[in-house]
């Protein structure tokens, strides 16, 4: 170890009344932290988002250097701030959500069918969707039913390959009702909503599918969507008059 060196310290006004501690370290000083570039910021929230954001820092932000995207069939709108800045252009997006429930029944989803059996056990589970629980059981028991009357009739026939659809069809048309009524929310949500569903149908390697189809909850989404996003972009208007509004 090489000896240590002498060190002096000049304490001004120090009268010797208290002692002073003093620390000496040794060794290397930790380097200085490389500075960063500004990143920009995604946030997703619920459809109010956007006019959230901007009640909270309108203040801080260059109205001219903003816009809002609004896309009504994804019901979405997009506020980006500094448009054109990569490394502080920020997004900040509003979306209104299905219920789950209502996702889960799949109306108006084409690409969701049920077969009878599927859809008789998922309306049992699923209940408390109808106001009337009598009426849900004896749709259970028709649709539980529905594809072995099919298949009795079939067999009936002299030519059952020709007279599937038909016996299918005939099936749907009588022995299930034209349409069942359920309440449950259409947007996420506690809010329920009452609206008729309807039966479709369509035929897959010799195996009946239904599908949920309802106009009435359709006319209801569009109206509440158009609505909602119209009730938000009002705000924004008077709040920022000066952002790009634009639809998609």
């Amino acid at each position: 170890m090489e000896d240590s060196k002498p060190i002096t310290i000049n304490i001004e006004h120090y009268t010797g009344d208290k002692p002073i501690e003093v620390v000496y370290r040794e060794g290397r000083a930790s380097s200085v932290l490389d500075t960063k570039a500004p990143e920009s910021i995604s946030v997703c929230g619920v459809l109010s988002t956007p006019l959230d954001w901007l009640e909270k820092r309108v203040d801080t932000i260059d109205q001219k250097k903003a816009n809002i995207l609004v896309e009504r069939e994804k019901m979405t709108i997009t506020l980006t701030v500094n448009e054109s800045d990569h490394y502080t252009k920020n997004t900040i997006t509003g979306t209104a959500q299905l219920s789950e429930i209502f996702k889960k029944f799949g109306i108006n989803n084409p690409n969701v069918g049920w077969t009878p059996a599927k859809l008789g056990q998922f309306l049992r589970l699923n209940r408390s969707a109808f106001e009337d629980k009598e009426t849900c059981m004896k749709l259970v028991s028709a649709l539980k039913n529905f594809t072995a009357k099919a298949k009795a009739q079939i067999e009936k026939q002299h030519d059952p390959s020709g007279s599937r659809a038909d016996v299918y069809r005939q099936e749907v048309e009588s022995n299930l009702p034209k349409s069942f009524t359920v309440k449950i929310p259409i947007f996420a949500g506690p809010v329920k909503t009452t609206f008729d569903v309807e039966f479709d149908h369509y035929l897959t390697d010799g195996e009946v599918f239904l599908q949920l189809v309802s106009p009435g909850a359709q006319e209801l989404m569009d109206e509440w969507r158009d609505n909602s996003i119209d009730k938000v972009l009002n705000s924004i208007r008077e709040l920022a008059p000066d952002i790009a509004i634009l639809e998609a």
